[in-house]
Parts: C-alpha cells; structure tokens; sequence
C-alpha cells in the first residue's frame, strides 16, 4: 500500500510475481508454463464453482419471492442488480483475455473456444509485449486503468448502497478482495495497481491474473448476495421447540358438564 504495508492479497501478487521472473531469468520458462496453466485450471474450477453456488441463491430469491412478493421482493431486486454488475465486470475481463490471446496468437488461434480460454492451447504463452500493450499501454492509459476504475466503483457501490453498515464483515471482505490500492515493487517502490498487479507479465502470467481478478468478483458477489438473503428473514421470530399447551376453562369437571379448554402451540 502507499505507506509500505501490503494486503495478503497483494503479497500474493508480488510473490507471484517474483517467483515467475525469477524462473523466467532462470531460462525455465516450461516449467514457469507448467505452474502457471496448474494455477489457471484451478481457478476456472473455482470459478465455475462460485456461478454454481451463486445460480442455486438466485433460486431461492425466485422462490422467496414467488411465496411472498412484499417480503423478499426488494431484496430479490438488490440481488439482481448485483448480479448484473458483477457479470458487467467479469465479461470486461473476459474481453481482455480474448483481446490479448487473439492479438498474440491470431484470429483463428486454438486457445479460444468461443469465449472460453484454453489454456493449453495457446501457442505464445511466452509474449511479454502483448499483455503490456492492451492493459497497460506506452503512456499508461490503457484498459488496465479501465479495469481498475470499474472495480472501485464497485466496490463503493456495494459498501454505500447494498450493504449500508448492516454487516461490517461483509465490508471488510469485499473491502480486502477487491483492493485496488498500491503496492511494492520487486525494488521496493510504490506502484499503482494497475503495474502493480498487470504490468511486464508474459501471456500466460496475465491471463491468471486476469482469472484471479474474475474469481474475486464472484467472490465478492457470493459475499453479498448471501447477505441479502439473510435480510429475507432478518425480521422473523425464530424458534428451535414447538410445545402443545391446553388452556382449561376451569380446573374441574362436574359429572354431566361440558370440559372446554383451548389448545394451541
């Protein structure tokens, strides 16, 4: 961060990325290839993980709603709307990988099916101006800062007006995941997110970055849609035991008379 101290996020990120141009100086690069298309696998996994657990909370929004329109209605639209936001974000990340995987490898490279990456397939995992061109640029302007102010407003959106002070975990988490704030250098330096976190990486190297920023995204997503749920029911009174009680209208019966008595739970 500006004053010296880093996020575990961000310690991450500049371990990452110390560990790759050390393997890269090393002339390595297959092996740096290898860890780094591993890492790209696992975070698609988790990925699609987070869109299957998301998708099944929409469900019980829509199914929370149906039973009770003025109850979950308002939250089921808050959720939506996150929903949209977040796929608005993740698309332009998207975007960015297939920008730089056909720039590098061209239109009809095999490391594209549709908008789906292919890791292995993609034939210049190595280029290292590519990357650097579409996201960070020779007057650093490019997509990158793009990225970086879609993300901050995010991130303010959901703490101001989604989550307003209600869960101060959730704003911590979201704060945390989706941290735009600066870092060090491999020297020591301050740099801005953007170099920070995207600049002077080889193909291969942005791409798992890029995933990374997707996962966090839908992570945050997770974080606050299940808030929102929680929110359904917030005002309920809940209870554990369920007990039959019978209320007699007097404490005997005379022979021949009617025994009233009222039965509730």
């Amino acid at each position: 961060m500006a004053k010296g101290k880093e996020t575990p996020r961000q310690k991450m990120i500049g371990m990452m990325y110390l560990i790759l141009t050390a393997m890269l100086a090393l002339n390595v690069s297959k092996e740096a290839v290898d860890a780094f298309a591993k890492v790209e696998k696992g975070l698609e996994k988790t990925l699609a993980n987070y869109e299957e657990k998301n998708n099944e909370i929409y469900k019980e929004f829509d199914r929370a709603a149906a039973e009770n329109e003025e109850k979950a209605g308002e939250w089921r639209r808050k959720a939506y709307e996150v929903k949209q936001r977040a796929d608005e974000i993740y698309e332009y990340v998207q975007d960015l990988k297939i920008e730089i995987i056909t720039k590098a490898d061209g239109a009809d490279t095999d490391g594209l099916d549709g908008r789906r990456v292919v890791i292995d397939s993609v034939k210049k995992y190595d280029e290292n101006n590519v990357p650097s061109e579409v996201l960070i640029g020779a007057n650093h302007d490019q997509k990158a800062y793009a990225l970086r102010a879609l993300i901050d407003e995010y991130r303010t959106w959901l703490i101001e007006d989604i989550i307003q002070g209600d869960n101060i975990s959730v704003e911590h988490s979201i704060m945390e995941t989706l941290s735009t704030e600066p870092g060090l250098a491999p020297d020591g330096s301050t740099e801005h997110w953007e170099e920070n976190t995207l600049a002077e990486l080889p193909l291969i190297a942005a791409i798992v970055m890029l995933s990374k920023i997707q996962v966090d995204i839908r992570n945050s997503e997770t974080d606050v849609i299940m808030f929102l749920n929680d929110q359904i029911t917030a005002g309920d009174f809940k209870f554990t035991d369920i007990e039959a009680t019978v209320l007699a209208s007097s404490s005997y019966v005379m022979r021949g008379s009617t025994y009233e008595a009222e039965v509730f739970i």
